[in-house]
This record gives structure tokens, C-alpha cells and sequence, in this order.
């Protein structure tokens, strides 16, 4: 049988492919510690990796919005950010068993046999597995367009997937990584907004990609509401306390989260914490570590690191790891 042997779950941002020197020491120990974790999970040895994130705005719109989204044929990256244009490989007979198990337990996880995913998997990709060696298992998770899944049906797919995983027949090693957060605000109008200046997008978030007739002009646009930013607001307050009730284990705490709550607190793009409630979901019972933690108003946003790795017996000394960091 599979096993899950480690996870990762790390904050991306697109500014730091485009203003990589403005995150300073902060942001070169964040990168640091991201070249850590892939060594982790080469250390690990694994066969799988089972990679959570979210869409913005690329694939998915309210033409047709679905709360969770496994790839189960080929998977591609849209480019965008300066990021590769990643041809993932997908290991197609782990993601068909989640969808199959999600079924046999009552979990409707939405399907496509062409995926196409953008900076949220292939930022986790460029930092983690580059060069393709590990196949991936892509799954999308709705963080931008309310109304969101709770905290707590995340954390039930998390759970679903590992029982999925621990029941798949192939002896082989699955890492889980949860790519997006921390607390940070996009510049991106709500769908009810009757603001002259933001009918344009609106529009595009209603009719989806295929029905812009100006496609360069969207996604320029978009590139200037964010690089314009030369530094945007963190929470680093809240930050740590999701961070400590992650090293708590409080996951029932989590859990309850609302996404007024995440909203006020944590912003629009907060939101994307829900990518780590299904790792949290999956690996509740992992130690967990967190590896960094730098608040980078320059990349607009609270860039974390937490490490996930098996747990060790109460009467066996726990192994020192020169991965892991003191928040």
C-alpha cells in the first residue's frame, strides 16, 4: 500500500518573481528555507506528490466555479508571473482513486482530463520539484470567488485524500504539499460592485477567459494592479496565531474559521489558507515545524514555511533535522 511520508505547506506570491530583491534578508531567508524543503523532500525519497492550491481568475470564473477540482489527465501551467510553462506530469492512477474514493464517501469532487493551473501550483512546482522528477497529483480549491467552501469541509477532503492514498494498492511514497497564503489583500473587485472603473473586470469574472475579447488587455491589467504595489499590508499577528494553532494541533479551532472572519483578518487572499486546511486534513496526525515565518509587505504578503513529517513513537528520541526552524 501507499504511504504518506512528509508534506509541505508554503505561502507563494508573484512578486517574487518580479521583485525578487525587494523582499531583502526577509525574503532571501524565505527562499533559503523553500531550497531547504525541496532537499526534504528529496531526503524523503518521494514517488508522489499530491499538490494543493488555488486558481486565480485563470481557469475557473462564475461561469463556472467548482469548489474542489482533481486533474486526472494531462495538467499544464498557464505562464503566467514569468513562471515556466510547466507540462506536469500527473500520476493518473493516484488522482482517478481520490476521485473514486471521494465518491464512495459521498465527496463529488469536480474532474478534468485537461487541466491547466497557474502561479499557485507552479510557483510550488519551481521551488520544489523543477525539474519534474516527481509526479504530481493537482488539486484546485476555490479561494477566490464567495461563496468559498468552509474551513472544515477542506479539512474533510484532506481527509478523504488520505484515505484515498493510505488504501491505494502501489508500495509507493506520497508527499502533500499546500501551496497559498498567508494574510494578504488583492486588488481585485467583488462580483457585486457597481464601481465604474471595475466593470471591465467584473465582466470578465462573470463571462470567464473565453469570452474576453481583449485578452492581452486582461491580463495586463492585472499584472499592473499588483506590481504597482510597491508594499501591501500583512497581518502578522494573525499570521503566527494560524501558525500556532497549526504547531498546537488546535485544527478543530481552524476549522471554525469563517470566511468573514479570514476576510477581515487575513484578506481576500487569506483566503487561500483553505489549500492548507487540506493538507491539515490529511496529515493531523504528522509533527509539524514551522521552518519560517516573514512578513513582506514588498511581496505583499506573509510568506511561511511549515514542515510536515511522520511521527516518531513517545518512547523513541525525536530525530534532529537540519531542515527544521524555530519560528
Amino acid at each position: 500500500m501507499a504511504k504518506i511520508i512528509a508534506g509541505v505547506a508554503m505561502s507563494h506570491s508573484p512578486m517574487i518573481m518580479t521583485n525578487e530583491e525587494g523582499g531583502g534578508e526577509k525574503g532571501q531567508r524565505f527562499l533559503q528555507t523553500a531550497a531547504e524543503m525541496k532537499k526534504y523532500l528529496e531526503a524523503t525519497g518521494a514517488d508522489v506528490m499530491v499538490l494543493v492550491s488555488d486558481d486565480h481568475f485563470n481557469s475557473y470564473f462564475y461561469d463556472h466555479m467548482p469548489s474542489f477540482t482533481i486533474g486526472i489527465g494531462e495538467c499544464e501551467g498557464w505562464g503566467d508571473w514569468q513562471l515556466p510553462k510547466y507540462n506536469i506530469p500527473v500520476q493518473q492512477d493516484l488522482a482517478k482513486h481520490i476521485l473514486h474514493t471521494g465518491l464512495e464517501n459521498n465527496v463529488d469532487l469536480a474532474f478534468t482530463l485537461k487541466m491547466k493551473v497557474d502561479h499557485g501550483h507552479t510557483q510550488g512546482i519551481y521551488f520544489l520539484n523543477p525539474d519534474l522528477q516527481i509526479p504530481v497529483v493537482p488539486i484546485a480549491v476555490n479561494t477566490s470567488a464567495p461563496p468559498l467552501p468552509t474551513m472544515d469541509r477542506c479539512f474533510q477532503i484532506g481527509e478523504v485524500i488520505r484515505k484515498a492514498i493510505e488504501s491505494w494498492d502501489p508500495d509507493l511514497k506520497v508527499a502533500i504539499v499546500a501551496s497559498g497564503g498567508l494574510s494578504h489583500w488583492v486588488p481585485i473587485p467583488k462580483i457585486e460592485s457597481e464601481k465604474p472603473e471595475d466593470q471591465f473586470l467584473v465582466n470578465v469574472l462573470k463571462n470567464g477567459r473565453q469570452e474576453i475579447e481583449q485578452l492581452d488587455t486582461y491580463l495586463k491589467l492585472r499584472e499592473t494592479n499588483v506590481t504597482r504595489i510597491k508594499s501591501g499590508p500583512v497581518n502578522e499577528q494573525i499570521d503566527r496565531e494560524f501558525l500556532r494553532l497549526i504547531t498546537e494541533k488546535n485544527y478543530a479551532a481552524l476549522r471554525n474559521w469563517s470566511a468573514d472572519y479570514i476576510e477581515e483578518n487575513l484578506g481576500n487572499g487569506g483566503q487561500e489558507i483553505r489549500n492548507w486546511l487540506v493538507l491539515l486534513g490529511a496529515l493531523q496526525y504528522f509533527d509539524t515545524s514551522v521552518a519560517c515565518y516573514e512578513p513582506i509587505p514588498e511581496w505583499v504578503t506573509g510568506m511561511a514555511i511549515v514542515q510536515f513529517s511522520e511521527p516518531v513513537e513517545q518512547n523513541d528520541p525525536k530525530p534532529s533535522s537540519e531542515y527544521e526552524v524555530s519560528i
